[in-house]
């Protein structure tokens, strides 16, 4: 006769499985996140590195609210979709890569912005980012994962660069261009008589007191704790990327004649007009964008030639001769709005470090997935194992 299971038999399996089941998913979830999150991020020693490859992360990329804080950055980019829990998803997501680990996290970071261009600027040793919201401005610390929330910015701040010591962040709200104490939190100066074109070109001098940009087709040194300023006339386009020398006394600045993109490299002195020193524009290399200044004698583009087709990728390239382009780092060609990616000046000019391509987590989904298998093979197998030997009656 074929032999039957009890019903208890039964009752005590599915509740032994379900038990194990639910532990399982538990401890891979809620455990795991628990114990990631409370691990603290080093306090920077060093500028780090900016990566060889940036990947497009899965929308499993874990965020700082789960996997704790990424510590000081080196890249930051608007992600396209990430995953939280079985069937949410981050609104907004944006993605920070660690200029030590090259860890990827998602920030849970409060009022992330939509994505676009200058959208989020990040501090020059990337331990500071800041971006506007409806009520004021966010400054983000990556390594604590705190954010602070200052609402005597204007609403919805447009964010320019950090100075060089990363004290101080340029600022555009409701027509008006401030420069804000980080630190404090508060605004410390404003500066008259520059419009939102002239705003969003600017860059400070190498010492930071003061902002450059073109206006009318003159180079303005705008000194901000005086409010004072200079000008000069310069060949450089009001929609120039501008970027100072480390050192001062020379200006890049991007140019573009019938489609093609160089970088104009210009002696700047107090008593005379900029004069040309370079033009960077090695063959075979289609320029997008400046980066900046890497050291005194190299500049930073992203660039496209005939061997990567629409990979882009990012090279150092000389202001002084016509050595070979360096590659620095490799972009993602699919899944990334590189329109969106800020990069923090000194780990780029530390170059870039092969990290390990990072370790994805499952998503959640996954997780429940495999906890439920686990389930049922257990229940299966302890209802199909044979029973003990049963004794014989005397």
């Amino acid at each position: 006769m074929p032999r039957t299971v009890s019903r208890s038999r039964i009752i005590v399996a599915v509740l032994v499985a379900t038990l194990l089941g639910v532990t399982s998913y538990l401890a891979s979830t809620v455990g795991m996140r628990a114990l990631r999150s409370s691990e603290t991020a080093a306090a920077p020693t060093t500028p780090g590195n900016v990566p060889e490859f940036v990947y497009s992360p899965p929308d499993t990329v874990p965020t700082t609210a789960d996997y704790g804080p990424v510590g000081p950055v080196s890249v930051v980019f608007a992600g396209s979709k990430v995953r939280t829990g079985l069937t949410g998803d981050m609104k907004n997501p944006w993605i920070a890569v660690s200029a030590h680990t090259g860890e990827y996290r998602a920030l849970s970071a409060p009022h992330r912005p939509q994505p676009r261009r200058d959208a989020v600027a990040v501090s020059p040793d990337g331990t500071t980012l800041a971006w506007g919201f409806d009520e004021g401005l966010v400054l983000y610390d990556p390594v604590a994962d705190e954010a602070r929330e200052l609402t005597g910015t204007g609403a919805n701040p447009m964010v320019g660069p950090f100075s060089p010591d990363g004290r101080h962040l340029l600022l555009l709200a409701d027509g008006s261009v401030d420069v804000l104490d980080v630190e404090a939190g508060e605004v410390v100066a404003t500066l008259s008589g520059v419009d939102e074109a002239a705003a969003r070109q600017a860059v400070w001098t190498p010492d930071g007191t003061a902002l450059s940009y073109v206006s009318g087709g003159r180079l303005v040194i705008h000194e901000w704790e005086t409010d004072s300023r200079s000008s000069t006339r310069a060949p450089i386009a009001p929609d120039a990327t501008l970027s100072w020398r480390p050192s001062g006394g020379q200006l890049a600045a991007t140019r573009e004649v019938r489609g093609v993109r160089s970088v104009l490299v210009l002696n700047v002195t107090e008593d005379e007009p900029p004069r040309l020193a370079r033009t960077v524009s090695p063959d075979h290399y289609a320029q997008q964008e400046l980066l900046g200044y890497t050291s005194d004698n190299r500049v930073t583009v992203t660039a496209l030639t005939i061997e990567t087709g629409t990979l882009p990728l990012v090279y150092t390239m000389s202001t002084v001769d016509t050595a070979q382009p360096m590659q620095v780092m490799q972009l993602p060609g699919g899944g990334v709005d590189l329109d969106t990616l800020e990069v923090a000046a000194e780990p780029l000019a530390a170059g870039s470090a092969a990290f390990e391509e990072p370790s994805w987590p499952a998503s959640d989904l996954a997780k429940l997935t495999g906890s439920i298998l686990v389930t049922v093979f257990v229940v299966g197998l302890y209802l199909t194992r044979r029973p003990g030997r049963q004794r014989r009656r005397a």
